[in-house]
């Protein structure tokens, strides 16, 4: 399983501030928060689906990750932007976070 690039926070801030002075908004689309929210919303599910994973294995079934799977959400403050999720092998994993 490739692992995902961490968020660089410091090319965020610089990113976000030169954003904001050249009229960007804060949300929607191709708002300066748009990718600190999305990076939040992956690493939410990603967890919640590691959580998942180890309750499976808790309770004797042999489910694991399968892949990755993209999801478009729709934000009051952020607009519409796409997730890539991963998935289990069972398909026995119902997101919380970003529910369908």
């Amino acid at each position: 399983m490739k692992e995902k690039d961490p968020f660089d926070f410091k090319r965020f801030k610089a990113e976000a501030i030169q954003g904001l002075y050249e009229g960007k908004s804060l949300s929607h689309n191709d708002g300066v928060l748009a990718p600190l929210m999305k990076h939040l919303l992956e690493s939410m599910m990603d967890g919640e689906l590691e959580n998942h994973l180890n309750e499976e294995k808790a309770s004797g079934n042999s489910n694991r990750r399968n892949g990755k799977t993209k999801k478009t959400v729709r934000c009051l403050n952020t607009g519409t932007f796409e997730l890539e999720t991963g998935r289990d092998i069972l398909f026995t994993k119902s997101e919380q976070v970003c529910a369908r």
